[in-house]
């Protein structure tokens, strides 16, 4: 028996489980954070993903990236507050892969962190913009392309804020509940006809997302300590949470908020 050559086969990157191969996966938000990490695990298990953000550069550096291990990857530059966007989006995925089978709608905007006495007209439409206008065209124009195909799965990112609530954060945490009802109806419009919906709620993730809602690393550390895991959770952490989420091994799921938030909701 030829050990080494076994070894060298086990540890090969194509010997490893591929439960997504053939699928294709829309990324929205894939330029940082949990969206990047998403995109490169999905890739992993053998997906077919479309990339997409307004930032060009470092999306196409993740594509390149995703390309390097010997998989497939497309950027698509979109601000999915905007339906023609949103539209365009899906129909480079069809258009280049032929159908679409997941979409991880990760793209949103924390707002202006103050009191809610504090804040405007103008930071009310930049957080709603971000976070339920864009999941509302997303989910729309998936769905529709999901249906032609016989089904899907698509997952929303939401937070540990769309089941609690924190201080100064009203209007970020309104829309993330937002997000949360938005994926109960649409998994109950949508689960017979092939098409489940879910949610993911992070807790303290380390990512430049949180970096900006913090005034210092310090203090967004000394926060995530307060979860039962005594840590902020990590980018490819959640990813892991989605690609279960989008896995036959998730069939029985649907119109669920998983929260991944280290016990932080429940210490």
């Amino acid at each position: 028996m030829n050990r080494s050559a076994d070894i060298e086969e086990f540890s090969s990157p194509q010997a490893l489980p591929r439960p997504l191969e053939n699928k294709v996966a829309i990324v929205t938000g894939a330029s940082s954070g949990i969206g990047r990490a998403t995109a490169l695990e999905l890739a992993r298990r053998g997906a077919k993903v479309i990339a997409s953000a307004r930032r060009a550069g470092p999306t196409l550096e993740l594509v390149e990236a995703i390309r390097a291990e010997g998989n497939e990857a497309t950027f698509v530059q979109a601000d999915v507050t905007n339906e023609s966007y949103v539209k365009l989006l899906v129909s480079e995925a069809v258009n280049t892969y032929g159908k679409l089978d997941i979409a991880f709608n990760n793209a949103g905007a924390e707002g202006v962190i103050a009191p809610l006495i504090e804040q405007t007209k103008e930071s009310y439409d930049l957080v709603f913009d971000a976070n339920v206008r864009s999941i509302f065209y997303s989910m729309k124009h998936q769905a529709k392309a999901m249906l032609s195909a016989g089904g899907g799965v698509i997952v929303n990112n939401s937070s540990v804020g769309g089941i609690i609530g924190f201080e100064n954060a009203a209007l970020y945490i309104a829309t993330k509940h937002a997000v949360i009802g938005m994926t109960k109806s649409a998994a109950l419009e949508w689960y017979r006809l092939g098409i489940r919906v879910n949610a993911i709620c992070p807790g303290i993730i380390d990512t430049p997302f949180q970096d900006r809602i913090w005034p210092s690393i310090e203090a967004k550390n000394s926060f995530a300590k307060t979860s039962v895991a005594g840590r902020a959770g990590t980018a490819e952490e959640m990813a892991k949470v989605v690609a279960f989420m989008v896995s036959d091994d998730a069939s029985f799921i649907s119109g669920h908020g998983l929260i991944a938030d280290g016990g932080y909701s429940i210490a």
